[in-house]
């Protein structure tokens, strides 16, 4: 039998359980537990009824989730009266539902889809895993030769620049700046393919400690003199902190350096809760974007000007929209070429504390 195809039972009915478990083996290796302990084991899909689901949703639920990105699929098994009153914790916690009496070749059925399901997230993990690896690897071994050509034409420059033509200074100077240019792809690259790997903790963030952090930490304010203005006050959202920060400092980052010659920039962010979301705003005097480019400026990158007119690498934005939907938020932008930009940015507004 499979190892992929391990079921486990939690039925509180004694005489469900039993006649499930007794059909099951025939087909599947199963294991019937009745707490929250037994959830520990290895399975690849688990069958619950109503009363074992509303004493274990919670437990069911972090279960599933400390198998992620791999699928871990659940069946409920319910009678039609008993499905209302469960229904709180479906979808949750739940994958399919069945109600009984259970038709044998309709729940095999289900238990082959789920399974099989099951088994291509596996697939898929482990191919995944393969080539962050791949990745990770390629790139820290391409750190060394990069910094060393790096060095060593500065070094060059620094010390051999009373030996050489003009030409000499200027094709060594080249050799110089694209070694620093691959240097930041490969630390860019890095901090991209690393966006997800660290548990993602969702909590009401306050915007105001948070903008001010992400322009602490921007060098750009300083150097371009820009103009940044908060319009209005900032509430709270539910969001990861650290992916936030990440998203809105590419977003005030990329405001500051897209912006015509001799134009000091001026971002204006402002934030409003409507209903349950809440949209952070954050527009820009730059030299906007076009709408055919605004289809795909989101794409890792995509560049739409020369490194000579606007250092980057095109992973600035792709970061931002990975962020944002990873914490289950959208994002978007309004743009004219030559009039800036507005770039949105959509999550849950901060839980209402009760009392």
């Amino acid at each position: 039998m499979d190892c992929m195809n391990r079921l486990l039972l939690l039925i509180d009915h004694k005489e469900n359980s039993r006649l499930l478990t007794a059909w099951l083996k025939k087909l599947y290796p199963v294991s019937q537990v009745d707490s929250e302990a037994g959830l520990q084991q290895p399975f690849d899909l688990g069958i619950v009824d109503g009363p074992a689901l509303n004493r274990l949703s919670k437990a069911i639920g972090s279960r599933k989730e400390s198998e992620q990105p791999r699928f871990l699929p659940f069946i409920l098994l319910t009678s039609r009266q008993d499905a209302g009153l469960v229904k709180a914790h479906l979808w949750e916690s739940v994958d399919e539902l069945l109600t009984t009496p259970v038709d044998k070749m309709e729940l095999q059925a289900r238990v082959e889809v789920l399974l099989r399901a099951r088994g291509f997230s596996s697939e898929l993990k482990i191919r995944n895993d393969d080539l962050e690896a791949y990745a990770q690897a390629l790139m820290h071994d391409l750190r060394a030769p990069v910094r060393a050509i790096g060095s060593f034409a500065k070094l060059l420059i620094d010390e051999q620049k009373d030996k050489l033509d003009e030409r000499g200074k200027h094709h060594l100077e080249r050799v110089h700046s694209v070694a620093e240019q691959a240097w930041d792809l490969i630390d860019a690259l890095l901090a991209f393919s690393r966006l997800g790997r660290k548990k993602m903790i969702l909590r009401n963030t306050p915007l105001p400690s948070l903008v001010a952090g992400c322009l602490r930490n921007l060098e750009e304010v300083e150097a371009a003199k820009a103009d940044i203005v908060i319009n209005g006050e900032l509430p709270s959202v539910l969001s990861d902190p650290a992916l936030l920060k990440t998203a809105l400092t590419n977003l005030l980052s990329n405001g500051i350096k897209y912006v015509a010659p001799g134009t000091r920039p001026r971002i204006v962010l402002s934030a409003a809760t409507a209903k349950e979301n809440c949209r952070i705003q954050v527009e820009d005097n730059g030299i906007g974007i076009s709408p055919e480019d605004q289809k795909r400026i989101f794409s890792p990158f995509v560049r739409l000007h020369g490194i000579e007119e606007y250092a980057g690498i095109g992973l600035g934005l792709s970061t931002v929209r990975k962020t944002v939907e990873m914490m289950g938020g959208r994002i978007g932008l309004e743009s004219s070429p030559g009039k800036g930009s507005r770039f949105w940015i959509e999550l849950p507004a901060a839980e209402q504390k009760e009392g």
